[in-house]
């Protein structure tokens, strides 16, 4: 499928011509390197790679490519799936994580080497680039239209929740993005695309559950704008069944999530 500007829009307008938006990070311009099919491609073979490595049934991949965030992300040609494949290639690839930080930064928490790799790069950036970090935090500054009305970000007031999730989190790099995900400033469902992968640690019925909420958010075009909002219950439901398996083994089993 050729990308027109209706088929990888972002692509188009932002990323092929190095002109991303002014609160990505500096280095980001360098996607103009690939080509649209590289792309696409780079991004399909970190969420199987990423869904491979967690599997546990083979109709658990189907449900990955499936779900809206995946789907999204690659029609509108985004490079969250960079972000993806930066995770899997930790702690080498930490430029490709904070290229996309939203979500894929909390994974890092995991491992400590994975944290010191981000560190050293990010002291690196400032260095090279300046202070680029202050235009992340610049998104309803920049656009003149003010918060997306798709931003389900929950800021600081999700501050609380995430610590909690946080902490039952330690040491899971799925949960973590999730719980991470709850106080990250700017938050589009697509983003969630890195959290895709955690459905093949799944069973097929939970996976199958998971893959059908990540498609609430469209609810919007008839719902009002408030039906962007129905996307946390992917989160929920996502982070509850990894929990459920972690704390609750014998339970899970008997409610179909392992």
């Amino acid at each position: 499928l050729p990308a027109d500007g209706w088929i990888g829009f972002d692509w188009v307008h932002f990323f092929r011509d190095a002109n991303p938006p002014a609160f990505y990070p500096p280095w980001t311009k360098y996607v103009s390197l690939l080509t649209w099919p590289l792309l696409v491609g780079m991004t399909l073979a970190a969420l199987g790679l990423a869904a491979f490595l967690r599997a546990r049934r083979p109709l658990n991949l189907l449900f990955v490519f499936l779900s809206l965030p995946v789907l999204w992300t690659v029609f509108l040609g985004q490079v969250d799936g960079l972000a993806l494949l930066g995770l899997l290639a930790m702690p080498y690839t930490p430029f490709l994580v904070l290229m996309k930080p939203q979500v894929a930064l909390f994974a890092c928490a995991a491992r400590k080497q994975y944290l010191l790799s981000i560190l050293v790069f990010f002291l690196f950036s400032l260095v090279v680039w300046g202070p680029w970090p202050q235009q992340l935090f610049s998104v309803w500054q920049v656009h003149a239209e003010g918060r997306y009305a798709n931003d389900i970000a929950l800021g600081l007031w999700g501050l609380p929740l995430a610590a909690v999730l946080a902490w039952f989190s330690r040491g899971d790099a799925d949960m973590l993005l999730l719980a991470g995900a709850c106080c990250t400033p700017y938050l589009l469902p697509y983003h969630l695309v890195v959290a895709v992968p955690a459905l093949a640690r799944l069973s097929p019925r939970a996976a199958g559950l998971a893959c059908l909420l990540s498609w609430l958010p469209l609810s919007a075009n008839w719902l009002g704008p408030g039906g962007w909002w129905a996307g946390w219950l992917f989160v929920a439901w996502v982070w509850g069944c990894l929990a459920w398996e972690r704390y609750g083994t014998g339970r899970a089993a008997l409610c179909g999530l392992q």
